[in-house]
């Protein structure tokens, strides 16, 4: 699931060129293995589909329980 909310005012480094903040989450299947190659690859679609430099958006990556993440009524 992907929410892009675009036209919000966000100050990073000192400076309100585009900048973008995003949080992924999995449960399970990411990791120090994984994290980088899909930081690159988010960083690739942010420059050249949305104008933000790869030196100007945060990515959080959150390994969540299944438990701890509710769906269709019920948790996974």
């Amino acid at each position: 699931m992907v929410s892009i909310n675009g036209s919000v005012p966000m100050s990073f480094a000192a400076s309100e060129e585009p900048a973008a903040y995003g949080e992924l989450l999995s449960i399970g299947g990411i990791g120090p293995g994984v994290n980088g190659k899909l930081s690159a690859a988010l960083a690739e679609i942010l420059e050249t589909k949305l104008s933000v430099s790869r030196s100007r958006f945060y990515v959080k990556f959150d390994d969540v329980k299944g438990y701890n993440l509710g769906f269709n009524g019920s948790t996974f």
